[in-house]
């Protein structure tokens, strides 16, 4: 059983309310023109939810999530080198792209978010051959594997346990401590970002970089603050990702 609850936006973008439900256990999400309908595993976590001028939560029969998800996928070319392609589509990859497989799960990073792409453009930019990277917040994978396309020695972490099997380490950040690393790659919420701060630059070499995503363009002069100018700022469909790099 499942709950939805209908939250009106009533004057809210739909990408900050989303910012928002981050904080909670969230099943699926469906907007509307005035409203999203967002589904919890829980009556608990959908009340909670009337913080955010949610109704009464609704119940509902299950959904399989991931097969709905996995309908409206295709395959689409990032950037200059990328090409994402769902693991049960049989599409030729495009001459000079590097194959990237879109993994369907209940973590996130499978492909087909902005954030995510946006990371792979910058990606593109960011790694040279023989750097050691490391993706926290993995998700899927789905960067960790690009970086390491790209000639880059990465690993990837993720607190989220569906994350196993998929992701170098289960665990925080502080599951790659042991390394020092030319690039970090965060594609995480803002929150987040703002929590993990102290951790994110430990891990990083005198002079490396960051790659992070996650955030909205009203927030990208928080990030500023937080990690310092970036060189690099792109923005699709209301999300942000920047390449800062990291003077000391």
């Amino acid at each position: 059983m499942h709950y939805r609850v209908l939250i009106p936006l009533a004057g809210r973008a739909s990408e900050d309310l989303c910012a928002r439900l981050a904080d909670f256990r969230v099943e699926g999400i469906e907007e509307h023109d005035d409203s999203l309908a967002v589904y919890f595993a829980s009556a608990d976590e959908a009340s909670a939810a009337a913080d955010l001028g949610g109704g009464t939560p609704e119940a509902m029969p299950d959904r399989n999530w991931s097969e709905e998800w996995q309908a409206q996928w295709t395959p689409a070319s990032v950037g200059t080198r990328f090409f994402l392609c769902p693991a049960w589509i049989d599409a030729e990859t495009p001459p000079g792209r590097i194959r990237l497989e879109m993994v369907p799960g209940n973590v996130f990073g499978g492909g087909d978010h902005p954030t995510t792409q946006l990371c792979l453009e910058l990606l593109e930019e960011a790694v040279c051959a023989g750097a050691v990277v490391a993706d926290v917040g993995a998700g899927t994978g789905i960067l960790t594997r690009a970086a390491r396309a790209l000639g880059a020695r990465a690993a990837g972490c993720d607190i989220d346990p569906a994350s196993m099997g998929l992701v170098d380490f289960v665990g925080s950040a502080d599951a790659l401590a042991g390394g020092r690393f030319d690039g970090v790659i965060a594609n995480i919420h803002a929150g987040v970002l703002r929590e993990i701060r102290p951790e994110l630059l430990r891990l990083l070499r005198p002079g490396g970089w960051l790659l992070l995503s996650g955030f909205l363009p009203e927030q990208a002069e928080e990030i500023t603050q937080l990690f310092g100018p970036w060189e690099r700022l792109r923005e699709c469909d209301g999300w942000c990702a920047a390449w800062i790099r990291i003077s000391v």
